[in-house]
């Protein structure tokens, strides 16, 4: 419908309630003429009468009448349209799917979750927690709006990534471990420690593997496991140490020990939103949000490592 013809509605509109093209005039806040046109023209285009004169009343005729219950519908509807687009602005309504692998899922983005819908309340969220590998599936497949991973090769070119940070690998160890008194470790001191080792489900067991294979002795694996979290859990029950990613240590730090490392290697963590899909409002603030609060974690250990670099 043009802009034309409705306008033509609104003159008709107001005249159906007012009674008078006078009133219908102030109500829209144009000159009488102007209504007068704009009912002629529609009288014209549809070719029909709608209003009778009569004693300087317009009295809508039965086509009228019938044209006006539509009118009537149709700015409800419009009033509702309006009425869901401020709403949507000023509390965020729309829906939210959110894939996220388990360094980010399992502490972080839950966090950012609340307190982004505690300014959106009118937000429907769904949270899947999953391998990187999977979060990129996901997202490729339209299962979610926006994914949180690390690098996975082959991701398709129907992606795109955002980096977020790249954080460095830290030791996490259980309070009164031998090695609690030293500030710094190297790799060597992890010969013979008993080690809970991350699972191959992404590149940081790679990397970790080059970290050791240099070494005459290496750590003693005696748990594998493909969450950080978990490792962490199990470096609180006290059956080893372990290595993670600078996010899940943070959510730990109360409960366990957490010295850095060098050499280390880094967790590349990134976004994921498809090619060519416009994100809605929503998606864009929740993403914002997730940066922000990666930021806040990577800059402290930005600080650390130019710091030590320029002490080495």
């Amino acid at each position: 419908m043009s802009r034309a013809r409705i306008r033509q509605l609104e003159a008709f509109h107001a005249v159906l309630k007012t009674g008078s093209a006078t009133r219908a005039a102030e109500l829209l806040r144009i000159s009488q003429p102007s209504v007068s046109k704009l009912l002629r023209d529609l009288e014209v285009d549809i070719g029909v009468d709608l209003f009778a004169r009569v004693r300087k009343r317009l009295l809508p005729t039965p086509e009228g009448r019938r044209l006006g219950q539509e009118a009537e519908d149709l700015f409800l509807k419009l009033s509702r349209i309006e009425h869901v687009g401020n709403e949507m602005r000023a509390k965020g309504i729309g829906e939210l799917r959110i894939a996220a692998l388990p360094a980010l899922g399992i502490g972080l983005i839950p966090r950012v979750l609340a307190t982004f819908r505690h300014d959106h309340p009118g937000i429907r969220s769904a949270l899947s927690v999953a391998p990187s590998q999977r979060v990129v599936e996901m997202v490729a497949g339209g299962e979610a709006d926006i994914g949180f991973a690390y690098p996975v090769p082959g991701t398709p070119s129907t992606l795109n990534r955002h980096s977020l940070a790249s954080l460095p690998a830290i030791a996490v160890l259980p309070r009164g471990h031998a090695l609690a008194s030293r500030r710094m470790l190297r790799p060597e001191d992890f010969a013979n420690q008993p080690f809970v080792s991350l699972g191959r489900e992404d590149r940081s067991r790679d990397n970790m593997d080059v970290v050791f294979g240099k070494l005459p002795v290496g750590p003693a694996t005696v748990v594998e496991t493909q969450f950080a979290a978990v490792a962490c859990e199990l470096v609180v029950a006290g059956i080893g140490i372990a290595l993670v990613d600078a996010i899940t240590a943070r959510f730990y730090r109360d409960r366990l020990l957490v010295r850095p490392v060098e050499p280390t290697f880094n967790f590349d963590f990134g976004a994921l939103t498809p090619v060519g899909q416009p994100q809605s409002s929503i998606a864009q603030g929740f993403l914002h949000r997730v940066a922000a609060a990666v930021l806040t974690i990577a800059s402290p250990a930005s600080r650390a490592r130019r710091s030590k670099g320029a002490r080495s």
